[in-house]
This record gives structure tokens, C-alpha cells and sequence, in this order.
């Protein structure tokens, strides 16, 4: 019985994201969209996604990283490699990224060539016909959805790492701080 409701708040989220990217073509909603297509083992569709979402944002390392991840599920290792490095390229830090690229190297797969930079950022006249704010509450509105599914299966330390993502990209949601505090009170029950 509890399945069913993880699976209603999986839905609700998936449902959200889709309808902000329906109203949305540009929008950043992609990202979580793929990420729930990948959980739900639709790879195809992720990829999809991705490369449509990464047209309209090319700099955005998590888009590269679901493209790559998803490519790996179909088997397409050779353009999962040149995701993953372009995730690198973006995020040099990204641990995912660098952890499938050594994979990779100790198989004896060779890397992709670098590909080019990323693409210039915007021009001034651009940033201001889409404001930073809105943004910010785009990004928080799928994290938050994904968290809450997160935190729904039980993976609380995954779930209390976005949550507090949300938070520095809005930092008076007494909502997420709400949240914080129930995973952690969760967490030392665990």
C-alpha cells in the first residue's frame, strides 16, 4: 500500500514537470523530466528530452550528464562518453561525470576528442528579457518535486541534499526549511 503512494507522489511530480515544460518549451524543467524518465527506465525518451532541452541551453552540465547517463542505458557508450565529457568541460568538479570517463579508460575505451567550448553566454539585452528570479524559482520548482520523491522512497540523504540546494536558491522557503529538519529527525530515526 505505501508503493502506491510513492508512486502517486512520482506521478504528481513527473505530471508538474511535464505541464512547466508544455507551457515552457525553454524551459529548465527538462532536467527533472529526464532524470524521472531515467528512474522510470524510459531512456529513449530521456534522451530525447535532453537533446531538445541542451539546444536551448548548452551550458547546462546536469542536461549533459542525464544525455550521457541516458545513452549509456541504450548501449550508445561511444555518445554517452562524449556527454560525460562535455559534463567535465562544464563541471569540472562533477564526480559522475569523471567516474564514468575512468571507466571508460580502464576498459580500454578511448574518450571522445574535447569537443568546442561552450557556446557564449547571452548578450545583456537577452539576460533582461528573461530575469534571474524566474529562474531561480524554475530550478527550485523541479528540485523541490524531485526531493519530495526522494524523500518519499526513503533516500533521505538524497532528498536532504536538494532540499538544501532549494534553499540557497531561495532562502526565506520556511516551507524547505520544514523539510530539512523532518529528513533529518527521519534520518536519525534510521
Amino acid at each position: 500500500m505505501k508503493r502506491v503512494g510513492i508512486e502517486t507522489a512520482a506521478d504528481a511530480a513527473f505530471d508538474r514537470l511535464r505541464t512547466a515544460l508544455e507551457r515552457d518549451p525553454g524551459s529548465l524543467a527538462f532536467v527533472g523530466l529526464a532524470h524521472v524518465l531515467l528512474e522510470r527506465a524510459e531512456p529513449d525518451e530521456a534522451v530525447r528530452l535532453c537533446r531538445d532541452g541542451l539546444l536551448r541551453h548548452p551550458s547546462h552540465s546536469t542536461g549533459h550528464l542525464l544525455l550521457g547517463l541516458a545513452l549509456e542505458k541504450m548501449g550508445q557508450e561511444e555518445d554517452a562518453l562524449g556527454a560525460f565529457r562535455q559534463v567535465i568541460e562544464l563541471d569540472p568538479g562533477n564526480r559522475i561525470a569523471k567516474t564514468r570517463l575512468g571507466e571508460a579508460r580502464r576498459k580500454g575505451i578511448p574518450g571522445p576528442e574535447p569537443k568546442a567550448p561552450p557556446a557564449a553566454r547571452p548578450s545583456p539585452a537577452t539576460e533582461e528579457e528573461e530575469p534571474e528570479g524566474d529562474l531561480g524559482e524554475e530550478i527550485a520548482f523541479f528540485t523541490f518535486s524531485l526531493a519530495e520523491v526522494y524523500e518519499k522512497q526513503g533516500f533521505f540523504e538524497k532528498a536532504l541534499t536538494i532540499y538544501q540546494r532549494v534553499l540557497t536558491l531561495q532562502p526565506d522557503r520556511e516551507d524547505v526549511r520544514g523539510r530539512i529538519r523532518e529528513v533529518r529527525r527521519r534520518m536519525a530515526l534510521a
